[in-house]
């Protein structure tokens, strides 16, 4: 058995283990992409501790064609759409100010860049064919690829990333990480972490997982990536080994950061808290531990430094469950209301950890909104609250429910 295929057996079973372990949590907790609101929002709520918040009245999703799939931040005060197109829509005014044709991606993940945004998404290729002795085969593969807009969401270019590399070496779209001008691609891959300089047209190796100092430092598999520090730096979440290994103990969660000319290579665990989801923005990482075994804290780790701190969240369980603001000075949780009835959203400040703002989501007496965690978006400057509720499910109509606090 060769090294790769061993490490591809390795990452199968963590997210295999991962899988399992939210379904059993999704009778408890919830999930993202189609739409419905709440103005058509009642954000009236008599469970104790939990206020109503006001509901937007500018945002109008009449003016969006069909079901929001999802929503991603844009610059400013403006967030990305996706639904039957995709659209740049500006929440201090109510307008949709540009509109494109929606790609056809499986999955995909949007980021702001100086001259406008970027886009990369999966498309699942397959074909059929007769094989040896008139048995049927199918063909399947992965491929990656990025979609540069404009600031009005004209197509400026497209890019193959399978001309790069192996897309079956990519585990998904959080394995990429654009720098802040657009110019720089990073790419996590089974093999190891890469970057990509468009105008230079040139690939280096970041991180070598078959190497020494990969040896040295436990990586194993690079999940999920970031650019901090001005693009200087690359943060990450991985799974690592011991060093030295120990045969049969298996992987387990570890963040790190490493500069993008490859040195200072970090890669870090913690007393009682496991490192799920990594945020990361210019100054700070946001890492959300394991729903599995909350401790009820949020780590906030400052970048260069690497100095880190903790906030305690008002119930244990909604540690596992954190989305970022558009630019980290807020975050937010979800955690399901007992009675099954909704969802109990809470704001808070990154600097003091202080709650600012929840309110319960409800779910209109509607199982299909319990079953997966509702996504999120906080926009700092308007203070506003974005909640999708069935947005990942065809067979609901997503709710969209906005606030302010």
């Amino acid at each position: 058995m060769n090294k790769k295929l061993l490490v591809v057996i390795l990452v199968l079973s963590v997210l295999l283990a991962a899988g399992c372990a939210q379904i059993t949590a999704n009778s408890e907790r919830s999930e993202d992409p189609s739409p419905r609101t709440e103005s058509q929002a009642e954000n009236k709520t008599d469970a104790p501790g939990i206020a109503a918040s006001p509901v937007v009245s500018k945002f109008k999703l009449e003016k969006i064609q069909g079901d929001i799939k999802s929503i991603h931040y844009a610059d400013g005060n403006k967030v990305l759409i996706s639904a039957d197109k995709l659209y740049l829509y500006d929440l201090s005014t109510g307008d949709v100010e540009a509109e494109a044709p929606r790609e056809a991606f499986e999955g995909e993940n949007y980021w702001v860049i100086d001259n406008g945004y970027v886009a990369v998404g999966v498309k699942i290729n397959s074909g059929n064919g007769s094989g040896s002795g008139g048995l049927l085969t199918t063909n399947e593969g992965t491929a990656y690829s990025a979609v540069f807009y404009d600031r009005k969401l004209n197509n400026q270019s497209e890019f193959n990333f399978n001309a790069l590399l192996d897309s079956d070496d990519i585990l998904s779209t959080d394995s990429f990480s654009f720098s802040s001008d657009g110019n720089q691609v990073a790419i996590a891959t089974l093999a190891g972490l890469y970057l990509y300089d468009f105008k230079m047209d040139k690939m280096t190796t970041v991180i070598d997982l078959g190497s020494e100092d990969r040896k040295r430092s436990g990586l194993a598999t690079i999940e999920q990536i970031g650019f901090t520090n001005e693009d200087k730096t690359i943060a990450f979440k991985a799974q690592s080994l011991d060093v030295p290994s120990i045969p049969g103990k298996p992987s387990f969660d570890t963040c790190g950061t490493v500069n993008t000319d490859g040195s200072g290579l970090s890669n870090r665990t913690f007393d009682n808290y496991i490192c799920k989801e990594l945020t990361a923005y210019n100054k700070l990482l946001f890492l959300a531990e394991d729903f599995t075994v909350p401790s009820g804290r949020i780590l906030v780790m400052e970048t260069p430094s690497g100095k880190t701190k903790f906030h305690t969240l008002t119930e244990k369980s909604e540690s596992g469950f954190v989305t970022g603001s558009d630019s980290g000075r807020y975050f937010a949780t979800s955690l399901a209301d007992k009675n099954g009835t909704g969802w109990k959203i809470r704001v808070y400040n990154t600097e003091t950890g202080k709650l600012e703002a929840e309110q319960l989501v409800s779910s209109d007496g509607k199982e299909l909104y319990m079953a997966r965690d509702p996504k999120i978006k906080v926009i700092d400057d308007l203070r506003t609250c974005i909640v999708l509720l069935g947005s990942t499910q065809t067979d609901i109509e997503t709710k969209v429910v906005v606030s302010q606090f």
